[in-house]
């Protein structure tokens, strides 16, 4: 790669992170307008400087779906909606899922899954369609029969059963690591923080692995490269979109918070990727590349 499809490509990541930007203000604008109660800021958090991190983060946003995009197939629309599905999911609904059990100003989820939502429309079709697949002329047609020859449905359905709660025991294995850094945090509800109990903790964690699934099995599907950079892209998609990002603009949580969950999330999303990757990604299908 040459130093100048280097910084294009760099520009058109700035440019879909700006469409990011432009549909979180018009998603804002929407929700309003349906009179929905928007979210309640941190208390000790100066938004001026939360406004401009998260302004600034938006290109990495952009660059959780540049890594997926051109190992996925299909038409540009179908290309849009997957990598918009996938980034709504994993960014703002994972988030407000979590953030309603674990923190005292997750307030208004309608609000920031409407506002979201825009945001994963404009910023999933930028990309669909600033990168293009590596392999244009498969089908989605041609991806689904390729994924689905010579597996059995018995074989489908307990590998789909075990995907769709992978990540609960992933989350806890790691969650248990990082505790001895910032469980006391919780404990005493510092930087509105909370310790959520087992009883919200499981259904939770449950909803959030199915739909981690959900937005993860269109990719895993329509992919044409091989497994192995699945693995690495799915992983670096997910630890961006999961909480890699938004920890970057948190600052009304101290660097001795954010950087211990920063490792946890960076550690948890490769794992499940390689796990999703280990039990969905069919090698030697016409999809695999």
């Amino acid at each position: 790669m040459t130093w100048r499809k280097l910084l294009f490509d760099l520009g058109k990541v700035i440019l879909a992170g700006a469409a990011f930007a432009l549909g979180t203000m018009l998603g804002g604008m929407f929700a309003t307008l349906l009179q929905l109660p928007p979210p309640v800021p941190p208390r000790d958090a100066d938004m001026s400087a939360v406004a401009l991190y998260s302004a600034l983060t938006t290109p990495l946003v952009a660059l959780g779906l540049v890594v997926l995009a051109r190992g996925v197939s299909g038409s540009p629309v179908v290309r849009a909606l997957v990598l918009s599905f996938f980034l709504w999911i994993t960014y703002a609904v994972n988030t407000q899922l979590e953030a309603a059990i674990v923190s005292t100003f997750a307030a208004s989820m309608p609000y920031a899954i409407v506002m979201y939502l825009f945001a994963a429309l404009f910023c999933g079709t930028a990309v669909a369609f600033l990168f293009r697949p590596d392999k244009p002329d498969v089908t989605v047609r041609q991806a689904l029969d390729g994924y689905r020859a010579g597996v059995t449905t018995f074989g489908l359905v307990w590998r789909l059963g075990l995907a769709a709660v992978a990540f609960m025991p992933i989350y806890f294995v790691f969650g248990l690591m990082v505790l001895p850094f910032t469980g006391e945090y919780y404990r005493q509800e510092m930087f509105g923080l909370v310790a959520p109990t087992i009883e919200s903790l499981l259904p939770t964690l449950f909803i959030r692995s199915v739909l981690f699934l959900l937005a993860c099995l269109p990719v895993i599907v329509l992919w044409t490269r091989s497994a192995r950079a699945l693995f690495w892209r799915l992983g670096l998609a997910l630890f961006l979109m999961v909480g890699g990002v938004i920890m970057l603009y948190a600052t009304w949580l101290p660097l001795y918070v954010r950087v211990p969950h920063l490792l946890e999330i960076l550690a948890d999303e490769f794992v499940y990727a390689g796990v999703l990757v280990l039990l969905l990604k069919k090698r030697g299908s016409p999809a695999a590349g």
